[in-house]
């Protein structure tokens, strides 16, 4: 196993729980005001699409095929 392929599977857990939580608010028409900036629902949609496609490409490179060697590149012993 690649340490970087499970530090991409860990990160993509966490990225998608954040896709999660900016859904929520959005669906929701939460606005918050986090140090001094208003986050508006239009700010949590574009948090969750922009998440959401971060930890599609982090699942890809974890628990895709990129980087794998296929049964044909094997030699037999």
């Amino acid at each position: 196993m690649s340490r970087l392929r499970e530090i991409a599977k860990f990160v993509c857990g966490a990225e998608a729980f954040h896709a999660l939580v900016h859904t929520v608010l959005w669906f929701s028409g939460t606005t918050l005001t986090v140090f001094g900036f208003k986050e508006t629902p239009i700010v949590h949609m574009s948090g969750a699409i922009v998440n959401a496609l971060i930890s599609l490409a982090l699942g890809i490179y974890g628990w895709g095929p990129f980087g794998r060697r296929s049964t044909s590149d094997k030699h037999p012993e």
